[in-house]
């Protein structure tokens, strides 16, 4: 877990590009220009951020079944003194697209979304795998409800 104190340029940067990451030709210039600061600061703000952890990725989001992708929502229940190490197992893969603990017997939550079903299940298996592991239940979805959810850092 992450724990460092996000700086308020750092907040403007997280609160602006969850949103909406410019698609242009100069994106950090129009970022900057949203958020107060130069280009330059703009631009690093975002690689700091990317290198401690705290943005995982950048890029759009498709709805994978149109395009042909398999996926689903996983429910794990590790032994709680590992659940950072599976939680960490299944982030490695492109295809975990987030994850989350909960306080419940399945105690670690996160979605696959991959190029086919056996892929899929390459990755289940590889989490099924970890210490402390002790069930991982694939639910795919049987209707589809998306939820936009922004996390607002700064004031």
């Amino acid at each position: 877990m992450n724990e460092r104190v996000l700086t308020e340029l750092e907040k403007d940067v997280l609160d602006e590009i969850q949103a909406s990451f410019p698609v242009s030709v100069d994106p950090y210039g129009d970022l900057a220009a949203k958020v107060g600061c130069d280009r330059e600061a703009a631009h690093r703000t975002v690689q700091e951020l990317r290198r401690d952890g705290i943005i995982r990725r950048i890029g759009g989001v498709f709805d994978g079944k149109t395009l042909g992708y398999d996926g689903c929502l996983v429910a794990a229940r590790v032994d709680p003194a590992h659940v950072e190490a599976a939680a960490a197992r299944a982030s490695a893969y492109p295809e975990v697209t987030h994850n989350y603990e909960r306080d419940d017997e399945y105690n670690l939550w996160f979605t696959v979304v991959a190029r086919s079903a056996d892929r899929a299940e390459e990755i289940l298996a590889d989490v099924r795998s970890c210490a402390g592991v002790k069930s991982v239940c694939a639910l795919p979805a049987a209707r589809m409800f998306k939820i936009k959810v922004d996390f607002r850092f700064g004031s």
